[in-house]
């Protein structure tokens, strides 16, 4: 019984030290990076970066929702200015503006909402080794706009949203 768990113990400290390693070889700045993204209140889902043209970094999100009669699909892109960026060993962390764009259909009990916005937003990434893969957070901040229509009105939407997200570049 001992054996056993000492044998597991081994395994274990095996393996942390064996991601440790790999984390310190890690290349950090890869090019590609996939993963989620959302914003407040309807924007969300899988999303692809491209930062091979640093300090612009490319960004598109998108989801494509079915449920019976009812669907609710989104499409989204941005491009982000890095105004600070700082890479080591461990960690590479920016600070970037980023000009963002999304298209949003909704129909929920025949009701179909077309939803167009744009905004600003301020935000900051960080990216680091997690098990030998680079793995990115962001939040960011921003000011937002658009417009809401349906069949029977159309409305103007301002506001601040708030996004996140997480990528793993490879």
């Amino acid at each position: 019984m001992t054996r056993s768990i000492s044998c597991l113990i081994g395994i274990f400290l095996g393996a942390t030290f064996s991601f440790s390693a790999q984390a310190q070889e890690t290349d950090l700045s890869k090019s590609f990076g996939i993963g989620v993204q959302g914003a407040t209140p309807a924007f969300g889902g899988i999303s692809f970066r491209y930062t091979g043209l640093a300090p612009v970094y490319l960004q598109t999100v998108g989801r494509f929702i079915l449920r019976d009669q009812n669907s609710d699909h989104a499409l989204g892109a941005g491009v982000s200015y890095a105004i600070f960026e700082h890479q080591n060993k461990q960690n590479i962390a920016r600070l970037y503006f980023t000009l963002e764009g999304g298209w949003r259909f909704k129909e929920e009990q025949n009701l179909r909402t077309t939803t167009l916005g744009v905004g600003l937003a301020f935000g900051g990434e960080l990216v680091f080794s997690l098990g030998g893969i680079p793995l990115g957070l962001n939040v960011e901040i921003g000011q937002g706009f658009g417009r809401e229509k349906d069949r029977a009105q159309s409305k103007g939407l301002a506001g601040v949203y708030v996004g996140s997200g997480i990528h793993a570049y490879f």
